[in-house]
């Protein structure tokens, strides 16, 4: 009789842990998927050369209305290598809202490479990275590097980054490294069709 008690409540705390489980995927597919503001940077902010909803710091990171090809659109982000005057890298953010802390989010961008004539130099690297504000600091929650020697010339590719919101902030970052050689830079980087959305449904327990 005893081991019939046993199992029954062994069963009823496993069904009880698959429905909390359960709730808690529930929940979090409930959630809609942020939006990033201007993803394909049509809209442009105070200036022709700035795109609406993005912030930038460092040079020649701009909005680009005549630059082609284009990946959709009449507009992209365009990084100007060969104009870059210091080794400082440049990048662009933008302050996402509806985010659920403690959720996973794939912040992505589509980039196409012009590649550097010799002997000037291609940039080294993009970054993607993702930041929350904890304590009134912002704190990287996730980054993935990608090499710019290593990405094929003109055809778009994709890069992303995942990573769990570490408060019920996200910022979005693309940074890139210049080559560190004052003179030599050549090449330049075209971006266009950002995207941020979750990247599974499982994660709100997972804090």
């Amino acid at each position: 009789m005893n081991r019939i008690i046993s199992f029954a409540t062994g069963l009823t705390c496993l069904w009880g842990s698959v429905g909390v489980l359960s709730a808690k995927v529930a929940v979090v597919e409930g959630i809609a998927p942020p939006k990033l503001i201007n993803p394909s940077f049509e809209e442009q902010g105070e200036t022709t050369d700035r795109a609406a909803g993005w912030s930038r710091w460092g040079d020649w990171f701009n909005r680009e209305e005549g630059w082609t090809p284009v990946r959709n659109g009449h507009c992209i982000l365009g990084y100007h290598h060969w104009e870059i005057p210091s080794a400082r890298d440049s990048g662009v953010f933008q302050d996402v809202a509806g985010v659920v802390k403690g959720t996973s989010y794939t912040f992505g961008i589509y980039v196409s490479v012009d590649k550097a004539k010799y002997p000037s130099k291609d940039a080294v690297s993009i970054e993607l990275r993702l930041e929350s504000t904890v304590g009134g600091s912002q704190q990287i929650v996730a980054s993935k590097l990608y090499k710019v020697a290593d990405l094929p010339p003109d055809d778009w590719q994709k890069l992303t980054v995942s990573g769990f919101a570490n408060s019920g902030t996200l910022r979005v970052l693309v940074i890139v490294t210049p080559s560190p050689v004052d003179g030599t830079r050549g090449g330049a980087l075209r971006f266009d069709d950002a995207f941020l959305e979750l990247t599974n449904s499982t994660t709100l327990g997972q804090q």
